[in-house]
Formats: structure tokens, sequence, C-alpha cells
């Protein structure tokens, strides 16, 4: 299948990058819109999907964990209502959650003006009462955001549980499409701007060795020279290491490893070979037309 044919062509690409220095002699027939798109890819596998993989996973287990832990606690028959900026409730007691250490009151009868004793000790401490929220922000402050702009409403736990669950799965999925353009697009425009600083920068030390590439043949070199940072930084942010500094060395030493052999073996420009006027020749090819591997 084309599609298959494809994505082993650019597996290839990939790994011939990585690990073949002859590959950035023979790029003058490459497109900066195929750079791109290279990017674009490795923004994909490396990032959006797996950040996918543990949205579908922590997010599903959070929401079951809001179902089971908090509005199942709530007391069968209770409603609350939200009138002229005042919450009220039939809670006979305040209910009060608490998990690691953080605590949530909930407490209609009382106003929130000070938090109660009972949580004093805690910092990570929310209060709901009937005219806001007070948030405990350090051991001497909190901040408290009034209800008075709220509008009226009135919900019992039934109900709530019952929204829940009918909103859940178009909240997850949009929640997920959102998240996959954010991370997507945050991922791959800070590797355009990245490839973009670091072709410049290529372009300016090959002018001065004097073998002057193009800016578009710099900006393609850089960008394709990424890909052994970016799979290197994925590999070691998944693993849990965080050394960013390693990934930014090895594209810095295959920046240099390009200027040095320009300046050794001479000017690459299209149509000609390197210092001994012969083509170089690389394993990875263009496909063909059809899918396949063109000969």
């Amino acid at each position: 299948m084309k599609f298959f044919a494809w994505l082993r062509h650019w597996i290839r690409t990939a790994v011939a990058a990585s690990s073949r220095p002859d590959f950035y002699r023979r790029l003058e027939d490459r497109k900066p819109g195929e750079a791109a798109a290279h990017l674009a890819l490795l923004s994909l596998f490396l990032w959006t999907l797996p950040f996918l993989i543990i949205f579908f996973v922590e997010v599903p287990r959070a929401l079951r964990y809001a179902t089971e832990n908090v509005l199942a606690r709530v007391p069968a028959g209770t409603v609350f209502e939200m009138k002229d900026g005042r919450l009220s409730s039939n809670l006979e007691q305040p209910l009060k959650f608490s998990d690691d250490g953080s605590f949530v009151v909930i407490d209609t009868a009382t106003a929130t003006a000070a938090l109660p004793p009972y949580e004093a000790g805690s910092i990570n401490t929310i209060v709901i009462g009937y005219d806001g929220i007070m948030q405990r922000t350090s051991d001497h402050e909190a901040r408290f955001s009034s209800f008075k702009k709220i509008p009226n409403f009135s919900v019992s736990r039934e109900k709530a549980l019952g929204e829940f669950a009918r909103w859940t799965p178009l909240a997850l999925f949009l929640g997920a499409l959102f998240m996959t353009l954010m991370v997507f697009g945050a991922t791959w425009v800070g590797f355009l701007l990245s490839v973009a600083l670091h072709g410049l920068l290529l372009w300016f030390a090959l002018k001065l060795v004097k073998r002057a590439w193009p800016w578009k043949r710099a900006f393609i070199a850089s960008a394709y020279a990424a890909t052994a940072p970016i799979v290197l930084n994925a590999i070691l942010s998944a693993a849990g290491f965080n050394l960013g500094t390693v990934p930014n060395v090895l594209y810095w030493l295959i920046l240099l490893w390009i200027v040095y052999d320009a300046h050794v073996r001479g000017n690459n420009v299209p149509g000609k070979g390197g210092s001994d006027g012969k083509k170089e020749e690389i394993a990875v090819d263009r496909p063909g037309e059809d899918g396949r591997q063109a000969s």
C-alpha cells in the first residue's frame, strides 16, 4: 500500500538523517516544505501520539475517581441552590473531602471569612461556603472568590450524576481534540523556530568557511539534523531524565560536522559532486510514483 511505502520511506529517511553523515551531502533536491513535513511527523509520532495515550489512560481514571470518591459521597437527596449570589443546601453537616493532605470542605451554613480550625494546618485547603470559595495559598494567606456573579441555579445530587455521565464522553472527546491540537501545534512550531535559528547559524558558519549554501538548503539540513536530537529528547523525557542539554549538544555536533565536511570536501552544489567532481549517492532514494522505491 502507498501509505506503508511512504511510511517506510520516511522512517528510512529519519534513520539515515540520524546515522549517515553522507545524507547531508545530497540535499539539493529536497524542498523546505518536505523538511517542515518531516518535523511535523516527528512531532506527531514522538510527542502527540504518546500524549494522547497518556490522556486516554489518566483522564478517565480521574473522572472515575471524581464519580466514586466525590459525587458518590454526597448524601442522596442533597440539593444545592444558588440564588442572588448565595449558595444553600439541605445538608445538615459540612462535607469534607481529603486526599494526600489536600482538603475540600463544603459548608453552606457558615461564611468563608475564616478557614475552619480543623483544616487550618493544611496549605491545600478549599472551603466552599454560602457566599464564595476560600482557598488557602500559603501558611498566612488565602484567596476569596465571591459567588456574586454566579447565575441562579438549582441542582440535585442525582441530576448532577446524570449530567456528569451524559456529558463526560463529549467532554472527553473535545478535550482530547483540543489538547492534541495544542500539543502538536506547540511542538511543531517549536521545532520550526529552533530549526530556523540553527539553520541561520549553519548558513552563517558555512559562509565564514567560504562554502556558502543557499538559505533554503541550510534550513533543510538543519531540519534533518534535528532528527536524532528530537528522538533522543523524547526517549530521555519518557524515561524521566531531565537531560535537555544532551540533545542540544548532539544537535550542535551534527551541525559542526556538516560545516567541517563542506569545508573539507568543497561546496556541493546541484549538478556537481564533492571536491572530486563525482556525484554522491546514498541509500535512501525517493519513492517512485507508484509508491515503490525508485530504482
